[in-house]
Formats: C-alpha cells, structure tokens, sequence
C-alpha cells in the first residue's frame, strides 16, 4: 500500500512545467501516464472524454500550423480563434486577483517588463510550441454531458499528471491549446459529438529557471466553506 506521507510529497510536488528537454519519452511510459489516468473516477463510469497524442512530425505540423494562426492574428488578440470551450470568460472579483499573481510570478521570473509586448508575446507563443516537449496531448469532451463530461476529464487529467510526475516527467495543462480546434481536428479522428476542451505538454523538466517558480498554494481557510451559523 502506498505511503501516505509517499502521497502527499508526490501531490505537493507537482508543478506545471514551462520548459523542456527534447528527450523523447518512451511509448511505455507514455502508455502508462494513460492507463494510471483512466484509475480516476467518472460520471456512471461513462468516460465521456476522449485524448490525442501528437509526437514526431505530427506534433511538429501542429504546432507550425498553431504559431502561424496565432501570428496571423498577432494585431487582434483572439482574433481567429473559435474554440469549443470559450477560454475568454473574464475572472470574478476574487478570483482575478489570483490569476494576476500567477501572471506575475511567471513574468518576474522571465524578467519580462509588464510593457515589454514582443517578449510577453514570444512567451504566449512558446504555448504553441508545447513549450519545448516532446509530447502534445488533446482532450475532448462528449457534449452530451455539459460541464459532468469535463468534469471526468479534469479527473482523468490530474491522475495522468501525478503519474507523470512519479516518474520523473513534467506536465503543463494548457487552456490555449484549445483555441483553435480546427487545426487540431483536421490531424485526428475526432466524432462531431466530441469538443475540444484544452491540451497538455508531457516530457522532462528542463533546468530553466521558468521551473523554479512555484504558483502559491491556498490555505484550506480561504477554500473552506464556514458553517452557517442561525
């Protein structure tokens, strides 16, 4: 039985990876990230999700075809995009406080000036890039089930990372990646019922100072409902 303590150092150590090597991740490993996602739970056992890998040259095509579209449009952000899933839905107050901070610390870390456009554009590309991995994944969602279909999707996609990180490689779940379905269908066999959600990038941590950073963890506090007092 695993170790509790094993568990949650295993948990607390998983961080998005924004860099890295060009070391290919081997099929078995790969298979194995996979079938360790499938443990998750699902709505009535429906699995109403579906994944796409990208390695090679696919991976390489996708990401050319990706960087251009989103240089087309470098004059109007989310001009050209028409995701299945709006990734453009504005924070709530509250909220928007924390996803500033996340921007922050990535940018401070990169040394890239909140005026600098082109580097915090070249970053925004390096999304397109997979930034660096080997390995592009793409999960879709059946929309039969609304919000319970990426509902087993964000479960299946947690247990997939945490087993990639129990064996030494580094994930980056990636709302972008779902900007432009069109170009990600046109690469795989993908039923009409099945929406494109977001992507992830798989492969091994680089040294990049990018990895060092660490997005705050809440205090349970702040997530915990209080009980209503009459």
């Amino acid at each position: 039985m695993l170790n509790k303590d094993d568990f949650s150092a295993l948990a607390h150590s998983r961080r998005s990876t924004r860099d890295f090597l060009p070391d290919l991740v081997s099929d078995a490993d790969l298979d194995d990230v996979l079938e360790d996602g499938m443990s998750a739970p699902s709505w009535s056992n429906t699995r109403p999700f579906m994944f796409a890998i990208a390695t090679g040259d696919q991976r390489d095509r996708i990401s050319a075809a990706l960087v251009a579209r989103l240089q087309e449009n470098a004059e109007v952000p989310g001009m050209g995009m028409n995701p299945d899933y709006t990734h453009e839905t504005p924070y709530p107050p509250g909220l928007i406080e924390r996803s500033q901070r996340v921007g922050k610390g990535i940018y401070d870390t990169l040394g890239i000036d909140r005026a600098d456009k082109e580097s915090r554009f070249r970053f925004m590309q390096r999304n397109y890039e997979f930034f660096g991995a080997p390995v592009a994944l793409f999960f879709f969602a059946h929309r039969g089930l609304g919000h319970f279909g990426t509902l087993d999707l964000g479960l299946f996609m947690e247990a997939a990372m945490l087993s990639a990180e129990a064996r030494g490689l580094g994930t980056c779940a990636q709302g972008y990646l779902g900007n432009y379905p069109d170009i990600i269908k046109a690469e795989f066999e993908v039923p009409d019922e099945y929406a494109l959600v977001c992507g992830m990038s798989l492969g091994y941590h680089s040294d990049h100072p990018i990895n060092s950073w660490e997005a705050e963890r809440l205090p349970l506090s702040e997530m915990t409902a209080n009980l209503r007092v009459n």
